[in-house]
């Protein structure tokens, strides 16, 4: 009986071990690069390295934090790159006229209203993974079209030197706010109605419907939330450079989209937390700094990062299908 028992521990350690390496493989791989980028370039775990590191994963987390919660419900959002460029510009145009905080304040409420209808929209056909896809493409192209016709297609100057929105994009204030919003969302999401009603529709729609919670509702919220959340990055994202480029945001929604798979968020909805955002925000942040420190060509680092997300997604499904066979 003894020998069952320790064969059944030794089982049931062994399950474990392997969740939890199919669960943070990409991240245990890259600690271990880490590790290496730090004999070959010592200056990797200096201070001043990792503030740039946090400089510039600032941004790229807030927009994580607006794409957790529209990935958690088995969603996407492709109009978040063009949401920033076009915060950029309208802040930028306001901020002379009305000054820091109204600027500030009248973009954030631009992009709820604009994640309000998408929102709507989204929320009205009943859409998942494949309807959102093609409503946010659209949305993208709309967006970036405003933010070219608003700006003329030239760069703004932010003309200012002093006040709220110099300051909120000035050193580590951007990571403060990402930071802060990391905390906010996880509470949202965990201990709230709101959070375990949007992690109930992640995971199954059609059993969240039949129990009363009202999908449609909650996914205009969730599409409000990242609007108001994309435009606050952008606003941060123009502050932190001084100027507004209609393209600013360009890309910046598949830098989000692999932040989250990376962290562990499930591209089919209702599995991760804000914590696995930030950790995939951090994973992709320091390893394009060691990329660029090892002196490793662009092309070259963007094979790189592409292996990852696609290796992040083949992890994703793998460890989804593998719950659903009981861990076998």
């Amino acid at each position: 009986m003894a020998t069952n028992i320790v064969k059944g521990s030794g089982r049931f350690i062994k399950k474990r071990l392997r969740d939890f390496a199919g669960d943070y493989a990409i991240v245990l791989v890259l600690i271990l690069l880490a590790l290496v980028v730090s004999v070959i370039q010592p200056k990797f775990f200096s201070v001043q390295n990792f503030r740039n590191i946090l400089n510039q994963i600032s941004v790229v987390g807030i927009l994580s934090c607006g794409m957790t919660f529209v990935i958690l419900t088995g969603c996407i959002d492709l109009s978040v790159g063009s949401m920033i460029s076009l915060a950029g510009i309208v802040s930028v145009t306001l901020l002379d006229r009305t000054g820091g905080v109204p600027s500030i304040f009248f973009t954030v409420i631009l992009g709820a209203l604009i994640g309000l209808v998408t929102g709507l929209i989204i929320g009205g056909i009943n859409g998942r993974m494949g309807e959102s896809f093609m409503v946010t493409y659209g949305m993208q192209s709309i967006l970036a079209a405003l933010a070219l016709i608003v700006s003329g297609s030239l760069f703004m100057m932010v003309t200012v030197s002093k006040g709220i929105y110099v300051e909120i994009g000035k050193g580590l204030n951007p990571i403060y706010i990402f930071i802060m919003l990391v905390v906010l969302c996880q509470f949202l999401i965990s201990k709230t109605r709101f959070g375990r009603n949007i992690m109930f529709m992640g995971s199954n729609p059609t059993a969240a419907r039949l129990s009363g919670i009202n999908v449609r509702l909650n996914t205009v919220i969730v599409f409000l939330l990242a609007g108001m959340i994309s435009a606050l990055s952008g606003v941060i994202l123009a502050s932190r450079v001084m100027s507004a480029n209609p393209q600013a945001g360009s890309g910046y929604e598949l830098d989000a989209i692999a932040s989250c798979v990376v962290g562990g968020i499930s591209m089919r909805g209702g599995v991760g937390s804000f914590i696995n955002t930030l950790i995939g925000v951090a994973v992709i942040g320091m390893l394009g700094n060691a990329l660029n420190l090892m002196g490793v060509g662009t092309y070259m680092q963007m094979i790189i990062r592409g292996t990852v997300i696609a290796a992040a997604v083949t992890l994703d499904l793998y460890n989804k299908n593998r719950r659903q066979m009981g861990g076998l």
